[in-house]
């Protein structure tokens, strides 16, 4: 009969393995960071609002794009939120906008439905759907089709490595803080609400089929990290060097998870400087 001190996954603990993907355990202060995020980004967006397009049929599938003035074929990185596939917005991620733009590209924030509403595998479908509207429309705003990026932080890198898979378009990636395989996020509390078939399970969880990549993929975790995040993140960039598909990385010097994308405002932080030279800019 399993006991409290019984093993689950590596030497883990139902307990620990719990605390380990419960990033709110590592970083009790995460709504007072977002609170200070949120009000940064309508700063943003008061300064620049963004256009806003239709990128889909759900109700919320929208997406902000924040283009340089006067934009002409330049490169796309569309930015995919974390929320642990329960929170987040497009909203409260323009803050990479200013220092993007101001480099010469493009900023696409999708809006996407989270799991209280639809099955994992159809928010990793519209985030599909927003990362092919774009190719298609992006010279509709100045962008270059044929230089579109992804970047995504905490579940939207989770997201975003299952929309590389396969995917000829894509030019380039920044996995930031992400779930690769979901066994053992789907051994721990979460599962409690993310409810999908050992089948799909395999599907979404994109370390079983790197040979699907293909472009380079940069990953990035935060010093600040719980410990199964940073272990994910070693992982795949074991796995991808090992590939030649790893286009940098590694561990980021912030104070926590919630703390680690705030680089992106930054246009000479470490996380930008990933980010810049993944898109040669």
């Amino acid at each position: 009969m399993p006991t409290d001190k019984a093993r689950v996954f590596l030497d883990y603990t139902q307990a620990e393995l719990d605390q380990a993907y419960d990033q709110l355990h590592w970083a009790p202060q995460r709504d007072a960071i977002q609170a200070e995020i949120r009000k940064d980004c309508e700063a943003v967006r008061q300064s620049m609002p963004p256009r806003t397009e239709r990128y889909g049929k759900s109700e919320v599938q929208f997406l902000d794009i924040f283009a340089p003035t006067g934009a002409s074929r330049v490169p796309v990185v569309v930015y995919l939120h974390g929320g642990a596939w329960l929170r987040g917005s497009r909203q409260d991620c323009a803050y990479p906008a200013p220092a993007v733009t101001g480099r010469g590209a493009a900023l696409v924030v999708p809006e996407f439905d989270n799991v209280g509403v639809v099955p994992l595998p159809q928010m990793i479908e519209q985030c599909r759907e927003a990362v092919d509207w774009t190719v298609r429309n992006a010279e509709g705003f100045g962008g270059d089709p044929g230089r579109v990026y992804l970047a995504g932080h905490s579940s939207g890198a989770h997201l975003a490595s299952c929309v590389l898979l396969g995917n000829s378009t894509i030019k380039g990636a920044l996995l930031i803080s992400g779930m690769y395989d979901l066994h053992a996020p789907l051994l721990s509390a979460r599962s409690k609400y993310v409810k999908i078939t050992p089948e799909e399970l395999a599907a979404a969880s994109a370390m079983r089929h790197l040979g699907r990549i293909q472009c380079p993929v940069a990953v990035a975790w935060s010093v600040g990290d719980s410990p199964e995040f940073r272990r994910q993140g070693q992982v795949l960039t074991a796995a991808l060097q090992g590939m030649g598909r790893l286009a940098g990385g590694g561990e980021i010097f912030s104070a926590n998870h919630f703390e680690e994308p705030r680089q992106l405002a930054d246009p000479d932080s470490q996380l930008s400087r990933v980010l810049f030279s993944l898109m040669k800019i």
